[in-house]
């Protein structure tokens, strides 16, 4: 084998897993804030689901299309909000369609949230530093808009 092949066949060379890493990071960033989210009683995806619900009623499709989440998970996701009374299914003139709202209780545990919230963020801010923080959340959002289109529609 010539170098120049050797050197073509590690230049196609992929590099180390990229999802394998996000994974490793979403666990350790989950296990982060939950550390903080846990004094009011709320898991991260439950913190992020009162963050995007409104007093104005969503549809299950608004709602999971602005998470960047499937029905499915997001219907899981959305049980231990009703069952705790801080989100309300609302009446839809649509009965094929399932509208949901934040109820003032949902409210006041978001509100109570988002302090604990700010506790968390800022701690990681010193943790990872400021501007590291910030170049992470714009390569995080560029990585979302790159991958959008490459994914089915399902996604």
């Amino acid at each position: 084998m010539t170098s120049g092949t050797a050197q073509a066949r590690e230049a196609r060379a992929p590099l180390p897993c990229t999802g394998a890493r996000a994974r490793r990071l979403t666990r350790r960033m989950t296990a982060f804030y939950e550390g903080y989210l846990r004094e009011v009683g709320l898991r991260l995806p439950q913190y992020s689901l009162l963050m995007h619900l409104t007093r104005a009623p969503q549809s299950l499709l608004h709602l999971a299309e602005r998470m960047d989440m499937d029905r499915t998970t997001l219907t899981r996701a959305l049980k231990p909000l009703v069952a705790a009374g801080w989100v309300v299914r609302h009446a839809s003139d649509d009965a094929r369609q399932r509208l949901f709202v934040l109820s003032d209780s949902g409210r006041q545990k978001r509100d109570q949230a988002q302090a604990v919230w700010v506790e968390a963020q800022l701690a990681l801010e010193a943790v990872l530093g400021r501007d590291f923080t910030a170049e992470l959340n714009a390569q995080l959002e560029a990585a979302l808009e790159r991958l959008r289109p490459a994914l089915s529609p399902e996604n």
